[in-house]
């Protein structure tokens, strides 16, 4: 299908949208959001405060586009459930990705950004866990029901461990390697969970 092209009213409309949310997580990122007025971002931005509510209805509001351009970005590993690989293989290239991509952010914003008040970690259904849940569901994997009933529990645990991890080291001021310590989380939990890695370790 054929995209439709944008009229240019339609590409400066994204291209303000941009610049307000950029602003804002600059702002968010340095003061914290409850310090950071609307006011202070359309400054940033170079905007009015109508053209703020044009793309957003809230500060909170900005913080959701975090999480849908999270989301949107997962969508590629759909393809890899069609390539030939493992379980294990496409679970631990998705981490791996997850905690990438959490780090694309500045690291004042990510701190700001993992804190229990943020309750769109919790928002069901997210595409960021829908597309790896789907793939192990397809390949029907074998888990260990002590852990995990089935493949979807698997994904809630893995992402509550990631993030836990990620918690730690915003805590910890980001003294260690991110990345290495949440694969070794995530081995952990597969050597324990999937049956396929049991018996390839006995």
């Amino acid at each position: 299908m054929v995209k439709e092209k944008l009229t240019n009213r339609q590409i400066k409309a994204l291209e303000t949208k941009d610049r307000i949310y950029h602003a804002a997580i600059a702002k968010f990122s340095k003061h914290g959001m409850d310090q950071t007025s609307i006011q202070e971002i359309c400054k940033e931005a170079g905007v009015s405060i109508g053209s703020f509510y044009n793309h957003f209805d809230s500060k909170e509001d900005i913080i959701y586009e975090t999480f849908k351009i999270a989301d949107t970005n997962f969508e590629q590993f759909r393809i890899m459930d069609e390539e030939g690989r493992s379980p294990r293989e496409i679970i631990l290239e998705y981490m791996n990705y997850y905690i990438d991509f959490v780090q694309t952010n500045e690291f004042e914003f990510i701190k700001k950004l993992y804190n229990t008040n943020n309750h769109h970690f919790v928002t069901s259904r997210r595409p960021m866990q829908e597309v790896l849940k789907k793939i192990l569901r397809n390949r029907k994997i074998d888990v260990d029901t002590y852990y995990v009933r089935d493949s979807d529990e698997l994904v809630d645990m893995l992402f509550m461990t990631a993030r836990g991890v990620i918690f730690h080291w915003c805590l910890k001021d980001g003294y260690f390697d991110l990345n290495e310590a949440c694969r070794k989380q995530v081995e952990l939990i597969l050597a324990s969970v999937l049956k396929d890695e049991m018996l390839s370790s006995d």
